[in-house]
């Protein structure tokens, strides 16, 4: 489903990083998650907001944007388990380093 980016509640509060683009999440005031991805569509370019998922809690989202960002990111043709892992990797390891250097953890 494809939203206005202008339709978030100001109640919500935005997470995002650049380690996790083009998503972000929300958290709304009845402390419910909700993953989005920024997409353009059509001749205008127009900028959408496409809801990806509503995880029950902050380590769920985080874990379906690592998801996302695996399958839908990049290549999505793995000739080996290694490989498939080995980019999961790379992936995790870019948001702990974000969350290392901003000492969330």
């Amino acid at each position: 489903m494809l939203r206005n980016p202008n339709s978030l509640s100001k109640k919500d509060t935005i997470i995002e990083d650049p380690t996790m683009e083009p998503y972000f999440m929300t958290r709304s005031a009845t402390h419910e998650f909700t993953v989005f991805e920024r997409v353009t569509k059509g001749a205008n370019n127009k900028k959408y907001l496409r809801v990806v998922g509503y995880p029950s809690n902050f380590g769920r989202a985080l874990n379906m944007v690592v998801r996302e960002l695996q399958d839908f990111q990049g290549s999505k043709d793995f000739k080996t388990l290694k490989s498939y892992f080995k980019k999961w990797d790379t992936i995790t390891q870019k948001i702990d380093k974000a969350l290392i250097k901003d000492e969330l953890v």
